[in-house]
């Protein structure tokens, strides 16, 4: 039975298999060249479906650069539209009421509740000076977006001319409702921001702060020069240079 097989039949095939040689090889041993190699191909994906396929690739990279600019813009003008509704005049007549109200609910807790633990909660952080920092960044980006931006620089600059009468200019800068509403908000947070520190002085050292808080929030820096003053009354004496406390801890 093994006899009659031909000789052949255990010869691997050959036919119909084409080997792609390595490029620059040219066909020997059972390799084929490079262009029998792309017949091949071909016959498998048309080159001239790949050549199509490549330019309408190019053509839709091309066609969506200006559709992407396009959307680009549009969404940027929007954005701006928006702002532009935002910050406004009448908004900045809004952020002013908030920014005078706000801060009186807060001053309140310090001047009536220094030592109980919904003005420690409330106080404690910087949560609420924060927000009053927010509320008059509002008022500065959105006056500088008006046409007379808060005050012209050249009277703002008057009021730093030494050689001038700079109260004149400073006079002269309050017919401006945005210079206003800005200066406004700009000292009620820098006098909340003293208040809680005298508070929080009275409460680690043992002092008597309503009143202190109480001038802080009318009239401002003697306030504070009347908090330096119960300090030495009471004995508890100045506070000492924080800084140098930070020192020793850090050794």
């Amino acid at each position: 039975m093994w006899a009659a097989l031909p000789s052949t039949a255990f010869a691997p095939p050959t036919a119909g298999f084409v080997h792609k040689a390595p490029s620059g090889i040219h066909e020997m041993g059972g390799y084929s060249s490079s262009s029998t190699t792309l017949t091949r191909l071909n016959a498998f994906v048309p080159l001239d479906d790949v050549a199509t396929f490549a330019s309408s690739t190019q053509m839709l990279a091309t066609s969506a650069v200006p559709m992407l600019e396009g959307t680009l813009n549009s969404a940027l003008s929007s954005s701006l539209d928006m702002a532009s509704g935002i910050l406004t005049s009448d908004n900045i007549k809004v952020a002013f009421s908030v920014a005078t109200f706000f801060p009186q609910l807060p001053w309140l807790f310090l001047i009536l509740l220094p030592n109980a633990g919904i003005t420690k909660k409330l106080l404690g952080g910087y949560e609420i000076v924060t927000i009053c920092c927010l509320v008059h960044f509002f008022i500065v980006t959105a006056s500088i977006v008006q046409p007379d931006g808060t005050a012209p620089m050249a009277e703002f600059s008057d009021v730093f001319d030494p050689a001038g009468d700079p109260q004149k200019a400073m006079l002269g800068m309050m017919q401006y409702p945005n210079f206003v509403s800005e200066e406004w908000s700009h000292v009620l947070t820098w006098d909340l921001f003293v208040g809680r520190w005298i508070w929080l002085d009275g409460l680690k050292r043992g002092i008597f702060t309503s009143h202190s808080t109480l001038g802080c929030n009318l009239i401002g820096p003697p306030g504070l020069l009347l908090h330096w003053l119960t300090c030495v009354l009471t004995g508890k004496g100045l506070p000492g240079n924080e800084a140098d406390l930070i020192e020793d801890n850090e050794d």
